[in-house]
C-alpha cells in the first residue's frame, strides 16, 4: 500500500482537530459568563449577563459605533443584529452565534438592508444565506486549490501521472462552472438546518449542561454520526436505483465517469438538488438524536473537504475509510461504494467493491483490478445500473 499523501494526512488532521476543539469548547460553554455585559449598555434593552460564547460584548461593540444605528418600524436599533436578536442574545444562543459569525462575513450595511427588506426574522436567514454562500465559495476554491497543488503541481505529480492520463483544463473548468452554479442553491441546506435548530424543531443543543456532560456528548455524537452515514448511504443508493432520480438529478454528476475526468474540483459539480438530498441526513437526524450545534456544523464543514478528497482519483486510501480509491470505483462502475466516509454500510449491504492497484491506471501491469464483491450481512452486492 502506498503511503498516505500530505493532503490525506491534512484531511484526517482537520477532522481530528475540529472534533477535539468542538468537544473542548462545548465542555466549557456553561462556565463562560460575559462580564462585559454586566456593564451599562447603551442600547434600549440591557443584554443578558449570562450568555454562552460569543456572549453579548460583540453587540455592545457594535452599539458603540453610531454609524451602525438605523431605524426600522418606528424603533431605533444600534445594529442589524440587535434587531435580529431583539436585544436579547441569551434567549437563543444558536441564533446569537450565527448572528455573530454573520457580522464578520456580511458587510453591516448589507445586513441592515436585508432587515429593512425582509424584516428581522427572515432578514436574519437571508443574511445567513449570504454568509453560507461566501463561506461555500471559500471552502470550495480553498480546498480545491490545495488538493489541485498536491495532485497536479507538486513534484510528486510527475510520478503519479507517469502511467495515467491527467485531467484536461477543459474538464476542470467545466467542473468549476457547474459547482459554482450549484452553490447558489446548495447553500440553502445549512440555512434550512439553522432555521429548524433555532426554532426548536430538533434535539440540537448548545451547552454541555443541556446533554448532561462529556460522556453523553460522545455517545450521542457517535449515534448521530452512524445514523447520518446510514442515511447518506441509502440516499445515495436510491439516487442510483431510482430511474427518475438518476436521470434527472444524479446523472449530471456521473458524467465524470473515468479517472481522468475526476478531479478535486468535481466535489460539488452536481445538480444542487442532488447535493441537498445526499446531505439532508445531517438535518433529518437532528430531531431523532441530540447533537451539539457546533459538532453538527463542523461535520457539514468537514463533509465539504471530504468531498474534495474523494474526487481526486488518487490512490491514497486507508481502510475502513471510504477514500478516493473507493469513490473512483463508484464513478467508473456506478453500483458500488455508496458510502460517505466509512465502508461499513457497503460491507453490511453488500455493495463494497475493493480496488487493487492504481485506480487511475487502466492499462499495463499496474492497472486497477477489482476484487469480487463479498456478500454483505443484508445484501448480495448486486443492483441495477442506471446509466
Amino acid at each position: 500500500m502506498s503511503s498516505p499523501s500530505p493532503t490525506y494526512i491534512l484531511t484526517i488532521s482537520v477532522l481530528f482537530i475540529v472534533c477535539l476543539v468542538t468537544a473542548v469548547y462545548a465542555s466549557s460553554l456553561h462556565n463562560n459568563n460575559n462580564n462585559f455585559a454586566q456593564q451599562d449598555f447603551s442600547a434600549p434593552e440591557e443584554l443578558n449577563a449570562h450568555v454562552p460564547w460569543p456572549g453579548s460584548t460583540w453587540l455592545r461593540r457594535m452599539a458603540n459605533d453610531p454609524a451602525n444605528s438605523f431605524s426600522f418600524q418606528g424603533r431605533t436599533y444600534h445594529s442589524a443584529y440587535e434587531a435580529v436578536l431583539n436585544g436579547d442574545p441569551g434567549s437563543n444562543p444558536v441564533k446569537n452565534f450565527n448572528a455573530f459569525i454573520n457580522s464578520f462575513v456580511v458587510p453591516h450595511n448589507i445586513s441592515i438592508l436585508m432587515v429593512k427588506i425582509f424584516g428581522t426574522f427572515w432578514g436574519h436567514h437571508v443574511i445567513s444565506y449570504i454568509r453560507n454562500f461566501v463561506a461555500g465559495c471559500i471552502v470550495y476554491y480553498g480546498t480545491g486549490a490545495v488538493f489541485h497543488y498536491h495532485c497536479y503541481v507538486h513534484p510528486r505529480s510527475k510520478d503519479i501521472f507517469k502511467d495515467r492520463k491527467m485531467p484536461s483544463n477543459e474538464i476542470i473548468l467545466d467542473q468549476i462552472k457547474l459547482a459554482q452554479a450549484s452553490l447558489f442553491i446548495y447553500v440553502l441546506l445549512p440555512v434550512i438546518s439553522e432555521y429548524v435548530i433555532e426554532e426548536g424543531y430538533t434535539k440540537c443543543y448548545y451547552t454541555m449542561e443541556e446533554i448532561g456532560g462529556f460522556l453523553p456528548y460522545l455517545v450521542c455524537t457517535l449515534v448521530y454520526f452512524v445514523l447520518v452515514e446510514i442515511g447518506i448511504y441509502w440516499m445515495h443508493r436510491t439516487l442510483h436505483t431510482n430511474k427518475f432520480l438518476y436521470k434527472y438529478i444524479h446523472m449530471t454528476h456521473h458524467k465524470y465517469s473515468r479517472p481522468d475526468t475526476l478531479t478535486p474540483w468535481a466535489s460539488i459539480a452536481f445538480n444542487p438538488i442532488d447535493g441537498m438530498l445526499q446531505a439532508c441526513p445531517y438535518v433529518l437526524c437532528l430531531p431523532i438524536v441530540p447533537c451539539h450545534y457546533l459538532t453538527h456544523t463542523a461535520m457539514i464543514f468537514f463533509t465539504a473537504i471530504w468531498a474534495t478528497y474523494i474526487h481526486d482519483s488518487m490512490d491514497w486510501n486507508i481502510d475502513p475509510i471510504m477514500g478516493s480509491k473507493y469513490h473512483t470505483v463508484h464513478h467508473t462502475h456506478y453500483i458500488y461504494n455508496y458510502g460517505q466516509i466509512f465502508t461499513f454500510c457497503d460491507r453490511i449491504w453488500g455493495t463494497l467493491r475493493v480496488p487493487v492497484g492504481k485506480t487511475g491506471v487502466l492499462q499495463g501491469p499496474n492497472r486497477v483490478k477489482l476484487l469480487p464483491v463479498e456478500k454483505g450481512l443484508f445484501g448480495n452486492g448486486r443492483g441495477k445500473m442506471n446509466k
